[in-house]
């Protein structure tokens, strides 16, 4: 059978306005015909549809091209006939409704208690599900499905599966006492069940002897008789439409006072007066380009689904939808940075070799590649916006100092901002001790500065006294300015607040910035979250680095710490690191205070120990490391104040105290603390509580080393806004996209490619489509434009 064949004869029919005459000699003769000759699938019911189709009248025969449609809509097309038609796709809307009278999404954001049967207290209930305006329940999408196309017969039930029942009720009874119970006895003429609800004594006047009525909930065997507590029902009535029954039925989350039943009766009315007379933003060409079904079809489909096919379209459009937005505002950035005049740098050979002389290293190769890309971005004119991931120890931080560099060799300052003072120090001391032999000016700033240590700097930076300055969010005051600032580093970008980046790039005219990463962000996140920023990845570790071995211990700390015991009596250092810096009454977790005493007394007795912890100032905590790093201490008990750049080559084991309270990114980071050197290193996660979940997340740690492994794990376990957080990052508040599984990273690429296209001018796009396109935008991402056009 030809699936699109029969299609685009109903197709024809209905463009002709359903006179019958969209084929010579009659659409009904030659589709019967057809169907005969061709059709393989529920060919008596397409047969027995069409029999009367000429003497029907007109909303009749509408009827039955719209029926056709629903059967072709439930057959997948087989191998050889996907081959032959491929390309082709269901995107028939089914709707009359002219261009002119449809609906534009811009004009839905209008208080949700004007639509039709909402009213101010429904309203009042649907604001705490976050839904206050007529798009955001349009747009409040199901979170799971339930099949109830297929009535079960009460002989076939099993005892505690899940049976869609229609009986006719035999007797209703009402017991009065603590509990008001409602019982109904049904049958559907193999056998008898009991359908029970507690405390809804209304039920007794609507529910009444001889009605037939459908009953969906688990059922059970007990004494002798099926029984179905608490169900769900719906009473059939002629020349009405069953919402929740016999099709695939919407679950949606909920809040108090609002049941499936309200939420799916007040979708299913705005569907039918708005959702199916949408006006379709995106243009045709892009749709048939990429087999895409129209939007009034996706709204109505993700909702209520015809098949589960419908509902795959569906949500590959709307899908879509939320990518090309976002994909065309950082692509819209993108394509603005590239035009747009940036300092030219000259890079000289001879600079390129002069800064291979001060560092004690070869460079790996994809060191090197990413050289070449900051080479290529700055000397082209149009200000450099590159992201730099790569995973922990792979030697971001001696990447970052070459492009220092290269901006104090063209005359201009720069600035590199980390998230922590320890950080700052420490990336401070490693430009220090490269550029000693230099005259370039450095600086350090941060809210440890003292008073008369800031003014001399600030007066250096506005001077150009000062070439190179590092340090915090101290950065970012007011009253930091620069003569030349040409170059802006910053890393760990994910710590800063979006704003706080934009501060940061306010203080020169179009600088070059350098956005780095050592958490590995999978590719779908850094297409989304950076669109606007080329990309590069530093994948490869430094030669002689030996990869840490991951152990999970479960309640068998005595056995973890005898191997750091091991380690420090080989002269090697250690972390222990904890979540909490004091006990929590609410909280039964270990904390530094706690765990410092423990080890001090028991496990580690007789070993230099320190604390470390973020209720420190500057100072002390620079100290602390201080005297770690120089062996007067052998053990750093600390927070997560040292997951970020503390590099302590000889500290060989970090033992992590109930690991399943971190996330797997932070696990990973802290991890990176050792194996920093040519020794064996190791990472013990200690757990006394673990969960299912958290076992899973454990073991993906003693699986692998591999960052970007690590990372693809976590988004799928936790999605992108918890791994980044939308208020930093500036995601969008997705409804339906994920970024996890091949479905959103296929989706992704051509969202980005037909942003992309339309930006250049590849898409000839509809100028009233266009029109609403960009005044969608304008109100669903007028909050959030800003930030993500940050870098």
């Amino acid at each position: 059978m030809s699936v699109e064949k029969l299609r685009k004869l109903l197709l024809l029919e209905r463009k002709r306005g359903y006179k019958n005459d969209s084929v010579i000699g009659g659409f009904d003769k030659f589709v019967l015909d057809f169907i005969d000759r061709t059709v393989d699938f529920k060919k008596n019911e397409l047969l027995k549809i069409f029999l009367n189709y000429n003497s029907l009248p007109l909303e009749k025969r509408k009827e039955v091209i719209s029926k056709a449609f629903e059967i072709l809509d439930e057959v997948k097309l087989n191998d050889n006939e996907q081959g032959k038609e491929e390309g082709e796709v269901k995107r028939n809307t089914y709707s009359e409704t002219s261009v002119e009278n449809r609906i534009k999404l811009s004009d839905l954001f209008t208080p949700v208690q004007f639509v039709k049967g909402v009213g101010p207290e429904i309203a009042k209930k649907l604001k705490k599900l976050n839904i206050e305006t007529v798009y955001d329940l349009l747009y409040y999408f199901p979170r799971a499905y339930l099949d109830l196309r297929n009535v079960k017969k009460i002989y076939s039930l099993k005892n505690g599966e899940a049976a869609l029942l229609k009986v006719k009720i035999v007797s209703v009874q009402e017991r009065k006492g603590k509990l008001n119970i409602v019982s109904v006895l049904g049958t559907d003429g193999t056998g008898y069940i009991v359908a029970t609800w507690f405390n809804q004594p209304y039920l007794k006047n609507i529910l009444k002897e001889g009605m037939e009525i459908f009953l969906f909930g688990k059922v059970q065997f007990s004494y002798g008789k099926w029984e179905m507590p608490s169900p769900d029902y719906e009473i059939p009535q002629e020349g009405k439409e069953l919402i929740n029954t016999l099709r695939i039925a919407p679950v949606y989350s909920l809040t108090e006072g609002l049941s499936q039943k309200i939420l799916r009766n007040k979708l299913i009315n705005l569907i039918e007066n708005t959702g199916s007379k949408l006006f379709d933003y995106v243009d045709e060409e892009i749709l048939q380009r990429r087999n895409m079904v129209s939007l009034d079809y996706a709204i109505s489909n993700i909702h209520f689904p015809q098949s589960f096919e419908s509902l795959k379209k569906a949500k590959e459009r709307l899908i879509f939808n939320e990518l090309f937005e976002l994909q065309y505002i950082l692509g819209r950035r993108k394509h603005l940075i590239e035009e747009s005049e940036g300092y030219r740098f000259v890079i000289k050979k001879e600079y390129i070799d002069e800064f291979n002389a001060l560092i004690p290293f070869e460079l790996t190769i994809d060191q090197k590649k990413v050289i070449q890309d900051i080479i290529d971005d700055l000397t082209s004119g149009h200000p450099m916006n590159r992201l730099l991931h790569g995973d922990v120890g792979s030697g971001k931080t001696i990447v970052a100092l070459f492009s220092l560099f290269i901006a104090y060799k063209n005359g201009y300052q720069s600035v590199m901002m980390s998230p922590t003072e320890i950080l700052a120090e420490q990336t401070f001391k490693t430009a220090s001790t490269i550029f000693k032999n230099t005259p370039i000016e450095l600086a350090l700033l941060t809210s440890s500065t003292s008073s008369r240590k800031r003014k001399e700097i600030l007066e250096g930076l506005e001077k150009h006294k000062t070439d190179m300055v590092f340090g915090t969010h101290a950065l970012i005051e007011e009253s930091v300015k620069f003569a030349e600032l040409g170059l802006i580093v910053v890393d760990e970008q994910h710590r800063f607040g979006v704003l706080q980046r934009g501060s940061l790039k306010e203080k020169a005219i179009i600088p070059h910035t350098l956005v780095m990463s050592a958490t590995p962000i999978p590719r779908t996140l850094a297409l989304t979250l950076y669109g606007d920023l080329n990309v590069s990845v530093i994948k490869e570790l430094p030669k002689g680095r030996i990869p840490v071995i991951t152990r999970v211990f479960y309640n068998e700390e005595e056995l973890a710490y005898r191997h750091v015991r091991e380690e420090l009596d080989k002269g090697h250092k250690a972390y222990v690191v904890c979540p909490l810096i004091e006990d929590s009454e609410s909280l039964d977790a270990q904390s530094v205070e706690k765990v410092y005493e423990r080890l001090a007394q028991n496990h580690l007795k007789g070993y230099k120990i320190a604390k470390l912890h973020g209720g420190m100032s500057g100072k002390e905590k620079a100290q602390v490391m201080e005297d770690f790093r120089n062996g007067k201490y052998q053990i750093l008990v600390s927070t997560t104040v040292v997951e970020v750049g503390v590099d302590v080559k000889d500290a060989t084991v970090i033992v992590i105290e109930d690991a399943d309270r971190f996330g797997l990114a932070t696990l990973h980071q802290l991890r990176g603390r050792v194996g920093r050197s040519n020794l064996q290193s190791y990472c013990f996660l200690i757990t006394r509580n673990p969960s299912k979940d958290a076992i899973e997340r454990l073991n993906v740690l003693e699986k692998t080393n591999n960052g970007f492994e690590v990372a693809e794990f976590d988004l799928r376990l936790r999605g992108p806004g918890e791994i980044f957080g939308t208020k930093q990052s500036g995601l969008p508040d997705f409804k339906i996209t994920t970024l996890v599984g091949e479905m959103d990273m296929k989706i992704l690429e051509i969202a980005r490619e037909e942003a992309l296209n339309l930006l250049s001018g590849n898409t000839k796009y509809d100028p009233e489509k266009l029109k609403e396109f960009y005044k969608l935008l304008s109100i669903k991402y007028k909050n959030k434009i800003p930030l993500i056009e940050v870098a």
